[in-house]
C-alpha cells in the first residue's frame, strides 16, 4: 500500500461549508436587522471573508483580528455601526459552531478510507468553531487526530501545522497523501510538506501552474475506489 496516512481537509473536502455558512449568516442578518438584504450582506462578506483568510495564510493578520475585521468591513460596507463587529463576530461563531452539513457522499467516503488508512483531519480554522462542529458530527470518530491552525499557531500552507501528527504517529510525508479542495491552503501545503496531493475539483478546474496533484477528482466519494485501483 502506497499511502500509510490520508490527511484530509475539512471544509468544502467533508463538511458543506458553503450550506452552513449561509444558513449561520442568514441567522446573524436578521438578528442585527439586515434581514431584508440578506443577500447583497452575504456577497459583501464573502468578499471580506476571503480577504482575511488570505491575509492569515500569508501571516498578515492573526486568528483573532480575521474574527472581528471581516464583520468590521461588512458593516462599514452597509453604513452601520462598526462597534458591532465584535458582537456579530459572537453570533455569528455561535451558530457556525451549530453547523455539520456534509457533502454527498463524504460519510460513507470516510468510513471506507478509515478500514485501510490512519486518517488525520486537518484544517484552517477556529478553535471555538470547528471543536463544536466536530463533537457534533458523527464522521470524525473516524480520525486519529484533528489538528486545528488557530490551536497549532500556524495555517496551511506552511508545513509546520503537520508536525505534531508526524511526530505522534511516526510518519513519512512521502507515505502521506493530503486530501483538500483549496489552490491556496491545501495544495501548496502537500507541496512544501513533501506530501502527495489528492485535489478536490468539483468544477473540473486547470489545475494552477506551477503545482502536479497527484490526483483530481470531483469529491471525497471518488476517492476510496480510486485508491484501491492505483
Amino acid at each position: 500500500m502506497k499511502y500509510k496516512a490520508l490527511f484530509l481537509d475539512a471544509d468544502d473536502t467533508i463538511f458543506d461549508y458553503h450550506a452552513g455558512e449561509t444558513e449561520a449568516f442568514r441567522l446573524t442578518a436578521v438578528e442585527f436587522g439586515f434581514g431584508d438584504r440578506i443577500a447583497e450582506a452575504q456577497q459583501r462578506y464573502r468578499v471580506h471573508n476571503a480577504e482575511v483568510w488570505k491575509a492569515l495564510e500569508q501571516k498578515r493578520i492573526t486568528q483573532d483580528e480575521l474574527k472581528i475585521r471581516r464583520f468590521a468591513l461588512l458593516l462599514d460596507d452597509l453604513h452601520a455601526d462598526t462597534t458591532q463587529a465584535p458582537r456579530m463576530s459572537q453570533f455569528y461563531l455561535d451558530r457556525l459552531s451549530e453547523q455539520t452539513q456534509l457533502l454527498p457522499g463524504a460519510e460513507e467516503a470516510v468510513a471506507a478510507l478509515a478500514k485501510r488508512y490512519l486518517l488525520v483531519l486537518v484544517t484552517n480554522g477556529l478553535t471555538y468553531v470547528q471543536r463544536r462542529r466536530f463533537a457534533a458530527a458523527p464522521v470524525t470518530k473516524h480520525f486519529s487526530s484533528i489538528l486545528i491552525s488557530e490551536e497549532i499557531g500556524t495555517a496551511k500552507p506552511d508545513p509546520a501545522i503537520f508536525t505534531s501528527a508526524l511526530q505522534e504517529f511516526k510518519l513519512d510525508p512521502h507515505r502521506i497523501l493530503l486530501i483538500g479542495d483549496s489552490t491556496s491552503s491545501d495544495m501548496p501545503a502537500a507541496r512544501n510538506a513533501g506530501m502527495d496531493f489528492c485535489w478536490i475539483n468539483p468544477l473540473g478546474a486547470p489545475v494552477p501552474d506551477g503545482f502536479t496533484p497527484r490526483y483530481d477528482v470531483r469529491s471525497l466519494a471518488d476517492i476510496p475506489a480510486m485508491l484501491l485501483r492505483d
